[in-house]
């Protein structure tokens, strides 16, 4: 392979701290810039071992996930130099300097523009492969490389719309927590009401490829930009659904650093990529709609221009409150499901954690029981600083 050169002597060293798959880097020795990233999926869930399956399906998806993505949206993914799906096994561009989001968030660490940059991705990548931007015939031929992957969807509907509000075996073993997340979630009919309008919405629409699990252990910043990683999750579904789901993570971070050496200067940072990636989603998903008059959807002349602006409108309105109801079950789900964030569980002092778990629990709750009544970004980051402001529980 040309990226790694000449030579019998490789280094290969594991990397992967995810849930499903291993992944390991190779490199040369005494030579940066000679590496890849080679990742494989096992028959099994990596985080729980071989006591439960998982198709190897996954990383045929990741494949055809990243293929496309390197197709509409290069600039956010790495690039590929080997595929067999036959060996559920891909080789890829090492990212280099670039960090794991997460971790360098834990760490109060801004990167400019990283909002921008995820809601760049989010419209480019949703509007390309959705029936507003392509033709019935090209998409559907799209979608039918995407029909393998019904053990991580199963997945997705167990431990985020199902476990975390049930007394489940799988669920985070903090008692404190579990018997607050019973009360306050598992109690409230109203909220599990909801929480299935929007299980339904992620059982039945598929409104364009979504990449499933956008969060920011799937996300790498750095100097060159931001990257989009581990795709296996990918199907299609919502167009709320990535969006929710990123935008939960970067609040958990914010509630994480109540505790953490962020401050408030950092949180109120969080609350500005939040704010930025819906704008820059908005602002580019309109952009392109502009530049395609004619989809599956949308016959250019159908609707007069003051009409189709309105429609436009209140289409983006409803992905936002989809948005947000799916940010409020990724909140309930990282904080009592299985797999939380480590922005918070990696708090040691578990009276600390304690607090800020049933925050996001809180948070979740007011989340879900008020989306129809958030319209937009900024009435968003209004009632999300209201709700915090409220609260007593920075160490």
């Amino acid at each position: 392979m040309e990226v790694l050169g000449t030579g019998d002597e490789l280094d290969i060293t594991e990397i992967g701290d995810g849930n499903l798959n291993f992944v390991f880097r190779v490199s040369r020795p005494g030579q940066p810039g000679r590496s890849i990233i080679v990742k494989q999926a096992v028959p099994y869930l990596r985080m729980a071992g071989e006591s439960w399956p998982l198709n190897k399906n996954r990383m045929i998806t990741e494949i055809r996930a990243l293929q496309t993505y390197n197709e509409i949206v290069p600039d956010f993914v790495p690039d590929i130099y080997h595929v067999d799906e036959n060996m559920c096994v891909i080789m890829m561009e090492d990212l280099g300097a670039a960090k794991v989001l997460r971790y360098s968030m834990m760490e109060g660490e801004v990167f400019p523009g990283v909002g921008e940059e995820i809601g760049k991705f989010l419209a480019e990548s949703l509007f390309r492969t959705s029936y507003v931007g392509m033709q019935s015939v090209e998409r559907r031929e799209l979608m039918q490389k995407f029909v393998l992957n019904d053990d991580l969807c199963k997945l997705t509907e167990e431990f985020i719309f199902t476990f975390p509000f049930v007394n489940h075996e799988s669920n985070y073993q903090n008692s404190p927590v579990n018997k607050y997340a019973l009360e306050v979630l598992s109690g409230d009919s109203e909220y599990l009401r909801r929480v299935l309008r929007f299980k339904e919405l992620f059982l039945s629409k598929s409104d364009a490829l979504i990449h499933g699990d956008l969060h920011t252990g799937s996300l790498m910043a750095g100097l060159d930009g931001t990257y989009v990683i581990d795709s296996e999750f990918a199907f299609f579904g919502p167009f709320g659904f990535d969006v929710g789901k990123i935008i939960a993570n970067f609040l958990m971070s914010y509630t994480s650093h109540f505790h953490r050496n962020g401050g408030e200067e950092y949180q109120n940072w969080l609350l500005g990529e939040c704010a930025a990636i819906w704008n820059t989603f908005e602002r580019d998903f309109l952009r392109l709609w502009e530049s395609a008059p004619n989809s599956a959807l949308i016959f250019d002349g159908m609707l007069r221009p003051e009409d189709l602006a309105k429609y436009k409108q209140n289409f983006m309105t409803h992905i936002f409150q989809d948005a947000v109801g799916f940010c409020a079950c990724s909140l309930a789900r990282r904080t009592v499901g299985i797999a939380g964030v480590a922005d918070i569980r990696d708090i040691e002092d578990i009276d600390v954690r304690t607090r800020l778990e049933k925050t996001n629990i809180d948070l979740s709750h007011f989340l879900m029981m008020n989306y129809e009544n958030i319209p937009d970004i900024a009435s968003f980051i209004a009632e999300v600083k209201s709700f915090y402001a409220q609260l007593t529980i920075r160490s």
